[in-house]
């Protein structure tokens, strides 16, 4: 799809590794040129939050929220996922005594923040314990009580490429009265994710892996309404209302009181940074985003399974094991020792393969994504680099 747009792909002879880094498609380059011109040569009103909220942020929300089929007042530009993770987090006021259930299998950044938030809060940390790599929905049920504050967790792990059922973790979540909250980071993107139908109250997905933004510190967050109205974010100036409809005209009026009382700002602007937020990441955002859009979500998501069950089946037939299935992420059990495995992968990268060798808790192997700008010849190369070098 569009392999044209990605001028990064000349340097591999397979590049199956966007769940560990996206591609960004030259769209970007030109998306910021332009941005960066009007600030060079002073165009418009650039010096206008006003002015760059509508020309460069509101196109951004626009194009997130039809990625993820809600209003654009639901969603958000983050800095990737974990600032926010903690945005939304820190919005919330749990009660102490209370609990959070994660799983065991997370990305180290995510169990950094949880222990920091239940500290703070003096909140149980219940973390779920894997089973062979992946989790029972079961085990993760089990965890969750009328004391639950929230279920934190990725929707599609980030070693095994399980995915997990939003819809009937919402469903047990909401009978505790828990919010759902998601990393989507590895979904986002390379699957439909659309929250509102899923019953999820936040989630949040750095651009740099499945929505093409690498490297820019782009990031999405989804709030519902219903985790709005609980929220009570510390404001900067930003994510209040302007008092005067727009913040250019406020400026210069001399009654104007600094400690005045403001109304706070409507939908996920109420929990934004509170300053002017990095105009230049959302343009090159914006364009990675719209092509995501172009193409569908639904179409990305069937090449990219398609792409995935070849590696699998192909895996499977040759007598080797995966641990999940249902995401585009085939994380490949080899059957050799992490250090083979490890010497396994340095061949692939000296045939310029680009694929990740993953492991937690005791649990490795060779992981391959592919996304949209994949073809099945870049499968079959991948396929045939990995059982020759096997093979020697």
């Amino acid at each position: 799809m569009r392999k044209s747009l990605f001028p990064a792909l000349g340097r591999f002879k397979a590049y199956l590794n966007t769940a560990s880094l996206g591609l960004m498609p030259s769209t970007a380059l030109q998306s910021t040129a332009e941005l960066f011109t009007d600030i060079i040569e002073f165009n418009g009103e650039v010096n206008s939050v006003d002015y760059m909220d509508e020309l460069v942020l509101k196109p951004l929300l626009k194009e997130a929220a039809r990625l993820m089929k809600t209003k654009p007042e639901n969603v958000g530009l983050s800095i990737q996922t974990t600032e926010g993770l903690r945005r939304i987090l820190l919005a919330l006021e749990p009660e102490k005594g209370g609990n959070i259930v994660s799983l065991d299998t997370e990305f180290p950044t995510l169990p950094a923040l949880l222990r920091s938030y239940a500290r703070r809060f003096n909140l149980e940390l219940r973390v779920v314990e894997n089973r062979n790599g992946v989790h029972s929905l079961e085990d993760i049920e089990k965890a969750i009580d009328d004391d639950t504050f929230a279920v934190v967790l990725s929707s599609v792990n980030w070693v095994t490429g399980q995915r997990l059922n939003l819809r009937e973790l919402s469903r047990v979540a909401h009978e505790h009265g828990a919010w759902l909250i998601v990393d989507a980071v590895q979904h986002l993107g390379a699957m439909r994710l659309f929250p509102e139908k899923e019953g999820v109250d936040a989630l949040s997905a750095g651009g740099e892996k499945w929505l093409l933004s690498p490297d820019t510190g782009a990031g999405l967050i989804y709030v519902s309404d219903e985790l709005l109205e609980e929220a009570k974010p510390i404001t900067g100036l930003l994510n209040n209302e302007p008092p005067t409809g727009e913040w250019g005209p406020w400026w210069g009026l001399p009654e104007k009181d600094p400690w005045g009382e403001l109304k706070p700002a409507r939908g996920v602007k109420k929990l934004d940074f509170g300053g002017g937020p990095p105009y230049l990441v959302a343009a090159a955002f914006t364009a990675s985003l719209r092509l995501v859009n172009e193409i569908g979500i639904e179409e990305i998501e069937r090449h990219n399974l398609r792409l995935a069950g070849r590696i699998r089946d192909e895996v499977l037939s040759a007598g080797l094991e995966v641990f999940a299935e249902g995401s585009p992420i085939v994380t490949i059990k080899t059957g050799l020792s992490y250090e083979e495995e490890e010497r396994l992968h340095e061949k692939l990268t000296a045939e310029e393969i680009s694929v990740s060798h993953r492991g937690v808790l005791g649990h490795y192997g060779i992981r391959a994504s592919p996304h949209l700008y994949n073809t099945k010849d870049d499968v079959e190369t991948f396929l045939e680099s990995l059982f020759g070098a096997m093979g020697e």
